[in-house]
């Protein structure tokens, strides 16, 4: 836990140095991006690169996906030793629920043995969806499969929600971090956690959501890169009132269901 809530305080500080290098984006518009941090810790450096929806290295034409641009990962990420060869993130919206899914996946080079944080921010503002109500649940679930990896690595994944409809933030509320404890392995093996969830009140609309992935592993020095394939989901869904409660139970309107227990009532007494 220690390690844990050391690398969460070295990722606020990466935080800071994302926003004072990020690409400037418009108020104006809907933030819908990607931004990755590794840091080397054995050599206590940091390479960090962002994909925006639409810009050109976002090959999907799809307004609710994002796919990095292969050849703009492996140029932006290899001379660290570690090499993304995927990084994706999708969005979808219902009167009941607001999910954003975050995806990467990254091998260190062979030979490689330093000590790395990896850091996967997805974040996307401006959303109506669900509608306006007292308040809201926002959970958070993550998976992962893992080559080559060795113990000790841990996967971690944290969701929060902005009422100010800040994109990147990662003030409360938000979800407790979950946490994968990496295997050791020769093979493909894939793990996964339970939902965690959060309850959000009040809860407004527009609204932005942040997913993010920290990835603490260590490379195995050997010819056989350690490959990590990560995913993150967070979800934002209504909570019913107490009458839409009772009539979602009940499959009836409410004033059936009154009248029905006061003639239950009346049986029970005659």
């Amino acid at each position: 836990m220690r390690r844990l809530l050391g690398h969460l305080a070295f990722c606020a500080g990466l935080g800071v140095l994302i926003a004072a290098t990020g690409t400037p984006v418009a108020r104006g518009a809907t933030i819908y991006e990607i931004t990755v941090t590794i840091a080397d810790l054995t050599t206590a450096t940091s390479t960090s690169f962002l994909v925006l929806k639409g810009d050109p290295n976002d090959t999907n034409s799809n307004p609710n996906a994002i796919t990095a641009d292969g050849a703009f990962l492996t140029a932006s990420s290899a001379a660290t030793g570690l090499t993304f060869t995927a990084l994706s993130a999708d969005t979808s919206s219902t009167a009941a629920a607001t999910q954003l899914n975050a995806h990467g996946t990254f091998s260190l080079n062979p030979g490689v043995s330093d000590h790395y944080l990896v850091t996967i921010l997805t974040t996307h503002d401006t959303y109506t969806l669900p509608p306006a109500a007292s308040s809201a649940n926002l959970s958070q679930s993550e998976s992962g499969t893992y080559t080559f990896t060795g113990a000790g690595n841990t996967q971690t994944s944290q969701s929060w929600y902005s009422p100010t409809n800040t994109a990147n933030s990662t003030v409360p509320p938000g979800t407790p971090p979950v946490v994968i404890p990496i295997p050791a392995t020769t093979g493909n093996e894939s793990r996964g956690t339970p939902t965690v969830s959060t309850v959000i009140s009040p809860y407004v609309t527009p609204y932005a959501l942040t997913n993010r992935i920290l990835v603490d592993i260590t490379g195995n020095g050997s010819a056989n890169n350690s490959v990590v394939q990560a995913n993150s989901a967070t979800t934002l869904a209504s909570v019913p009132e107490p009458a839409s409660v009772v009539m979602f139970l009940t499959g009836m309107p409410l004033p059936l269901v009154v009248v029905g227990l006061l003639r239950r009532r009346r049986r029970v007494a005659a």
